[in-house]
């Protein structure tokens, strides 16, 4: 579709997801319009510098949310885990839904039906995506909803599951891990809003890669060239400091859910694997950690 008249909103733009996104839409041609909070901070100069246009809003303020969809053809749209996340990502709904945008695309998390079944059965709730997906849904705004996989970036991270240069995850060897480089979520949305023919009205999980924790530790070390170990974190830690963390491990240890890799990847060719991800940029960020 010609892209070079139709503005999109991108929500997060100075973060992992939306930044990735942004990237994609100005290197397709799309004007790109990046919701900020300060002008001023480097990665939002990094943005202007690169084409897009910055406009300021809060994701709790719907006027500001109004204002900057006016005109948008599209929306991008992703909340971090935080209490307010379920009136954020309904409002930015909302706000799609009013400004009569005509293609918004939501940022889930990858097995969310299944997570949400297993959470709900359980007595804990439902869950902040699920709900925001049902509400895209009950709206009715043209939309494409996108479930990404663990990121891969995680597992070279201190704050996440490398620490000490060992792999330390909360699931058994035997559970596999479904993964996606965050550039590649990027990727995904930019191709969902260039051929809505395909992508409007679909719920589309999306991976690069299926691997145990043993062999993600495998690949981590050949790419360090020397061993790294990987070790399980008991769950009972979890509970005691991390409870929402330990909910979602204590579903990946006992049913999680599963991705074929194949229509994914024929949507998308360039998709990356984890050896290859370790290759363009991920062995530097290993590296870094290990010294």
């Amino acid at each position: 579709m010609d892209t070079h008249d139709k503005t999109v909103l991108v929500i997060g733009a100075t973060g992992n997801q939306g930044g990735a996104t942004a990237r994609h839409l100005l290197a397709g041609g799309w004007r790109v319009r990046a919701l900020v909070r300060d002008e001023t901070a480097p990665a939002a100069a990094q943005l202007a510098s690169a084409g897009a246009e910055l406009v300021r809003g809060n994701l709790d303020d719907r006027a500001s949310l109004d204002e900057a969809m006016r005109g948008a053809y599209g929306v991008y749209s992703v909340q971090s885990d935080n209490p307010d996340e379920i009136t954020q990502g309904t409002n930015v709904a909302d706000a799609a839904k009013a400004a009569g945008v005509r293609h918004l695309v939501y940022s889930s998390v990858g097995g969310m039906e299944q997570q949400n079944r297993f959470y709900v059965e359980r007595g804990w709730g439902a869950i902040d995506k699920w709900r925001i997906e049902q509400h895209i849904h009950e709206l009715g705004v043209p939309a494409t909803i996108l479930r990404p996989a663990g990121f891969m970036e995680d597992f070279t991270s201190p704050e996440r599951f490398f620490q000490n240069g060992s792999l330390n995850v909360p699931w058994h060897d035997e559970m596999v891990m479904k993964l996606i480089a965050i550039d590649d979520v990027g990727a995904f949305a930019a191709l969902a809003f260039a051929d809505p023919d395909t992508y409007l009205g679909r719920t589309m999980e999306i991976a690069g890669d299926r691997l145990t924790a043993p062999q993600i530790a495998a690949a981590l070390g050949k790419a360090a060239d020397r061993t790294i170990p990987h070790a399980r974190i008991p769950l009972e830690l979890l509970w005691e400091h991390a409870p929402a963390v330990a909910k979602v491990m204590t579903w990946a240890n006992d049913t999680f859910y599963d991705i074929d890799l194949a229509p994914v990847r024929k949507a998308f060719p360039g998709l990356m694997d984890f050896d290859t991800w370790l290759s363009r940029s991920g062995r530097a960020r290993l590296l870094a950690q290990l010294g």
